[in-house]
């Protein structure tokens, strides 16, 4: 499998009824940047998820009635139901339909990343699909076929490329995100993913790495075939890869502000 540069995800999000650790059920509204290679796709059973692989950060707040609270997360992942797209739903979680991406490789053009931008659709039983991604059988289980629908028309994507041009955007309006951030990365705390939080849309929280209900079980569609772990230890892979690849070309991901 041909590895991607690593990029950086700039999405706002807005959910409701999380935990937010100091007030339950808040409704959650911020930003997340993360640098993943790619919107991957999640299959256990019959769900679907979306995730973003990679040392990130929230910044937002948390409100229930009058009590707010200011927070700020550092994350391992982002995971999301592509089912809730920002199109005309009143309550979206994960605005993935207007990503901001910044490639300070300049490794991609707009259109590659629309096409990893995509809906994955599980159908059981032996169906003749177009597009299939992934055909599995578990043992002594019904056959489940995976393929994708291209959402290309409803997606815009804002791609920045260049060091200078990635400066610029994470430096100004981004600033109070991105420092600290780069702060933390210098700390050495995203070395360990185990200390970092996934931030799981559907399960309504910040969750723990080796949270058995949030993160076991899960195939990357995008790997199947090529690499066999699931769960924990897939995901753990993947970031494990992004990190290296961020740290052998520091100076093009981590800046002074």
């Amino acid at each position: 499998m041909m590895r991607a540069n690593p990029m950086f995800w700039l999405l706002e999000v807005e959910t409701y009824d999380f935990d937010a650790g100091v007030l339950k059920g808040a409704e959650l509204t911020g930003k997340v940047m993360i640098i993943s290679s790619q919107l991957w796709s999640l299959i256990r059973g019959d769900n679907v998820m979306s995730m973003l692989i990679g040392p990130g950060i929230f910044k937002g707040n948390a409100v229930i009635g009058n009590r707010r609270v200011d927070m700020v997360e550092y994350l391992s992942g982002l995971m999301f139901d592509p089912s809730q797209l920002r199109v005309s739903e009143p309550l979206p979680q994960v605005d993935i339909v207007n990503p901001e991406v910044i490639d300070p490789l300049e490794a991609r053009k707009q259109e590659e990343i629309v096409t990893i931008i995509r809906k994955v659709i599980v159908e059981r039983g032996n169906v003749l699909p177009g597009n299939v991604i992934l055909r599995h059988q578990p043992n002594a289980s019904i056959p489940f076929t995976a393929h994708a629908l291209d959402l290309a028309k409803k997606i815009n994507v804002s791609h920045v490329s260049g060091v200078q041009r990635a400066r610029f955007i994470l430096a100004g309006t981004n600033g109070p995100m991105y420092k600290p951030f780069v702060q933390h990365f210098r700390k050495r705390g995203f070395i360990n993913p185990e200390r970092l939080k996934v931030m799981a849309t559907p399960f309504g929280r910040f969750s723990r790495f080796l949270d058995s209900e949030v993160m076991s079980d899960w195939m990357i569609v995008e790997k199947a075939g090529v690499d066999d772990r699931i769960g924990v230890e897939a995901i753990r892979a993947e970031y494990d890869d992004v990190l290296s690849q961020i740290s052998r070309a520091q100076d093009k991901y981590i800046y002074e502000l």
